[in-house]
């Protein structure tokens, strides 16, 4: 398979022939197509997103991620999820809001979800922190101090990795 280059988005929409269509709503399809010069098949993903912040216009989005035989095969046959974000983990081409087609490689977003947690953690102690704060009118200063130090050492204790 051809590396993913960035490239004309109509001209290579216009090099593709539908093979099955695997679902299809309102905002979303999800089908198998392929390249009628080389045969190279791909799972398109169809996005269209309206747009509210500027006045309900519909913005299309596309997504090509190759695909070989066995996933040809798997997917025409209902044994292999594809759904978007979830099951694209291998680099594929995504439009804009212009005429093309870019390479993008999802891998340096695996395995956020330590990452994501430690997010949320920390969101939850400023929040609690805020709290307090807020209740502290009546505080000493020293008192205000002990308050902002445990903030703290609960983010270390969040930040701070376990060993492998």
């Amino acid at each position: 398979m051809d590396t993913l280059d960035a490239r004309e988005k109509e001209e290579f929409l216009s090099s593709l022939e539908t093979i099955k269509e695997l679902e299809h709503s309102e905002f979303e399809t999800y089908s198998i197509v392929k390249t009628k010069e080389t045969g190279e098949h791909y799972l398109h993903y169809f996005l269209s997103h309206i747009n509210l912040s500027e006045g309900g216009r519909r913005d299309d989005y596309d997504h090509f991620m190759p695909i070989d035989s066995d996933d040809v095969l798997g997917l025409l046959f209902g044994e292999q999820p594809y759904r978007f974000p979830d099951h694209w983990r291998n680099p594929y081409l995504r439009s804009g809001n212009d005429n093309r087609l870019i390479p993008f490689d999802p891998t340096e977003n695996y395995d956020l979800e330590e990452e994501a947690a430690a997010e949320l953690a920390m969101l939850e102690q400023l929040e609690l922190f805020k709290q307090q704060w807020m209740n502290a009118e009546n505080l000493s200063a020293e008192e205000k101090e002990k308050i902002t130090k445990e903030y703290f050492a609960q983010l270390d204790k969040i930040l701070q990795k376990p060993e492998e």
